[in-house]
């Protein structure tokens, strides 16, 4: 792991500050996660519940929890879901969503990871989809869902990543930022294995693949989503258009047009306690 990224990432005043991006970033735009079909994506959200075959006896922690879609896929599997989150107009998505589906075990918490206020050994399930790259102190988070699983608990993390490769690391995370400032990091699969094993996990399944929406992403839907102001925008297309061979493969970037397409790289990780 490269140790500049840790202390980047490790000034309490940092925390906050990236706390306040997160919040300014989503709070406005929180109503249309509910509806983004790469979160909202029912059978991807299937298969990470099949894959954990979770006991109705089960207590889940559904940490960045965002518009809730996770924690709802979970739900009428187990007992109870916490969806968890830094964002208050996030939360109220998760209210509204597990209303309309009539879910009455599944309750919001709000808060950062890097602090979860929860009792040691409190769920027998933690689960992170789409969220971590916005943590500060990802070390510190990964530390905190280790502390809150009972023995025999999982993890599940499913994320954005990007590959052990210093100058395709460091453009997808360039293109991460520039469309939303709150952003923090995509990780390695080296680093995220490093991580769970420093919390004391054990690494059961890791898979890579994409993030694509289904038929590849949509460029405008995409920086629409996050509100990405009109320059930050054409730099973008701009480093679409011009990228590499290598960036345009590893992102799978297709024109056609002034449409742009592309999928990004992702990590299914599995560890248990």
């Amino acid at each position: 792991m490269r140790a500049s990224y840790y202390r980047r990432c490790m000034s309490q005043e940092q925390d906050i500050a990236t706390y306040e991006r997160v919040q300014a970033a989503f709070g406005p735009n929180a109503a249309k996660y509910t509806t983004s079909p790469g979160h909202a994506d029912a059978e991807a959200l299937a298969r990470l519940v099949s894959r954990l075959a979770p006991r109705p006896t089960d207590h889940v922690l559904d940490i960045g929890t965002g518009a809730g879609h996770t924690a709802l896929a979970f739900a009428p599997s187990v007992a109870r879901v916490v969806a968890f989150d830094l964002t208050h107009a996030m939360l109220e998505e998760v209210r509204r969503n597990a209303a309309q589906r009539g879910l009455a075990n599944v309750s919001v918490h709000q808060g950062a990871a890097e602090s979860l206020p929860f009792a040691d050994g409190s769920f027998d399930l933690v689960t992170c989809r789409l969220t971590t790259h916005h943590f500060p102190a990802l070390a510190r988070a990964v530390g905190e869902m280790a502390r809150v699983l009972r023995p025999d608990g999982r993890l599940l993390i499913a994320d954005t990543t990007v590959p052990e490769d210093d100058q395709l690391d460091d453009a997808i995370n360039g293109i991460e930022l520039l469309r939303d400032p709150s952003h923090v990091r995509n990780w390695r699969p080296s680093e995220w294995k490093g991580m769970v094993s420093d919390a004391g996990l054990r690494v059961v399944e890791c898979e890579l693949g994409y993030y694509d929406e289904g038929t590849g992403m949509d460029f405008d839907a995409w920086t629409s989503r996050m509100g990405t102001p009109p320059d930050a925008v054409a730099e973008l297309r701009r480093r679409f258009v011009d990228a590499s061979p290598a960036l345009t493969s590893m992102l799978r970037i297709a024109r056609d047009g002034e449409q742009l397409r592309f999928a990004l790289p992702r990590i299914t990780l599995i560890a248990a306690k």
